[in-house]
């Protein structure tokens, strides 16, 4: 179990009960906001996760029998506090973590290399990142109404 304060965004969702699996709908803050009944009772199928300090996950509509939630999320990476420790950062990402520490080194003692520093960085950050989409395929077919 994962103490809820180290989440940080919750990607997907799925709520389950007996009945089978279901998946749930992302909705941002103005949409959960707009909803002036928020104690409707159903089986949940949107979520609005609060990116706080201590974070908060609403659902709706509220849950009106037990489900199990099950969720995709980033984490907050613990600190490295001893020497015996390793940084919990995908490998993925050592080469942007280097240009990063490298860049940021040098704007206090090596302004002149600012940057070249700079643009590895933000090339090796690009490189990492694009590493993390989706990489099952999706086609969409228009629907063609015709009507004579």
């Amino acid at each position: 179990d994962q103490d809820s304060s180290q989440i940080i965004d919750i990607d997907t969702a799925v709520m389950s009960n007996s009945n089978g699996d279901f998946s749930m709908t992302r909705i941002g803050r103005s949409t959960y906001l707009d909803y002036t009944v928020k104690t409707t009772q159903g089986r949940p199928a949107q979520f609005y996760f609060e990116r706080t300090i201590l974070p908060t996950l609403y659902m709706f509509p509220a849950a009106d029998s037990a489900y199990t939630m099950t969720y995709y999320a980033a984490l907050r990476m613990t600190d490295i506090n001893q020497y015996t420790k390793n940084a919990q950062i995908p490998f993925r990402f050592l080469p942007c973590l280097v240009a990063g520490l490298s860049y940021y080194t040098a704007m206090k003692y090596a302004p002149d290399r600012i940057q070249i520093l700079k643009t590895i960085y933000d090339e090796e950050f690009s490189r990492a990142a694009s590493e993390d989409v989706e990489k099952a395929s999706y086609s969409m077919v228009p629907r063609h109404n015709y009507i004579p």
